[in-house]
């Protein structure tokens, strides 16, 4: 059995889905049906109920996904293994998103590389929601995310461990012309343009969720832009094009500079943390944290 039709299968256990799962595998639905299909050979049992525009899971499936989940990571461990058996070099995966990927990565990476000569580092950056699924596959060895303060953890079970790594709080700011239209109080002239975090992301769920969209709304902020990446975000800040909420950690060499203005003493700011999951079953990834 080609051992990726277990990653199709948890695929379709997370989004529920063909036409979605297909998505996330990037291939055609089609294509993706035939793999589930052989699946289902291989087991030996129709795994799905297929019926008109929706489909069911056999409760197998659910009932085994952790061993599912378990058996992808062994198998990506034994092929880790394996692969530093010939090559004589430690491998690490580490699955961040694209924010810390631009800002506090290069320094954590220093640090392990030092600590660790030789060692080849697969850096994987998407958005927050796909490095946790990433990380629940068993495809990284350490998982690097930010989460707010003062909300619930994720709520992983008692077999991945969790260490802070960092504070960061989340700042408005604002950069080119429109940070010389500021008013006494150190808040853009309104009427001002936005640059907006999607509702679904993280950043603007976690911007709605403290209210601090509302408060820009109050004072005259409009939307102009919108944008899931924060790295965007960031540049289009810089060419004065609206006022965004960035990671400090990601601006702070931009605001040191003068090249943005950091809005938080009128608008507020949002406290992060920069959290750092590892699985406690594996002795490598807590050896590479140990020496960072």
């Amino acid at each position: 059995m080609d051992s990726r039709l277990l990653d199709d299968v948890l695929a379709l256990l997370e989004e529920g889905n063909l036409s979605r799962a297909a998505s996330r595998r990037n291939i055609t639905q089609p294509a993706f049906s035939r793999r589930i299909q052989s699946f289902e050979d291989w087991v030996g049992i129709p795994l799905l109920e297929r019926r008109k525009n929706r489909i069911a899971l056999h409760p197998a499936l659910a009932a085994n996904e952790l061993e599912i989940r378990a058996t992808i990571q062994r198998i990506e461990a034994l092929r880790a293994r394996l692969r530093d058996g010939t090559t004589g070099a430690g491998r690490l995966v580490l699955a961040t998103q694209h924010a810390l990927a631009a800002s506090v990565m290069r320094d954590t990476l220093v640090a392990l590389h030092r600590s660790e000569p030789g060692l080849i580092t697969r850096l994987r950056t998407m958005n927050r929601e796909d490095c946790v699924s990433f990380f629940l596959r068993g495809e990284a060895d350490l998982l690097m995310i930010y989460e707010a303060r003062g909300f619930p953890p994720l709520p992983f079970d008692d077999t991945i461990g969790r260490r802070t790594w960092m504070r960061d709080t989340l700042v408005p700011v604002c950069g080119g012309a429109l940070r010389h239209r500021l008013t006494e109080d150190g808040i853009p002239k309104a009427p001002f343009p936005l640059i907006q975090y999607p509702p679904d992301s993280h950043f603007g769920r976690l911007i709605h969720r403290n209210g601090r969209d509302a408060v820009l709304f109050d004072h005259g902020g409009r939307v102009a832009i919108e944008t899931a990446f924060s790295v965007a975000a960031l540049s289009l800040a810089e060419a004065g094009l609206g006022v965004a909420w960035l990671p400090h950690s990601l601006c702070l060499r931009q605001i040191a500079a003068g090249d943005l203005v950091n809005l938080a003493p009128s608008f507020g700011q949002i406290a992060l943390d920069v959290s750092v999951f590892f699985s406690k079953q594996s002795a490598d990834a807590q050896r590479f944290l140990s020496g960072i």
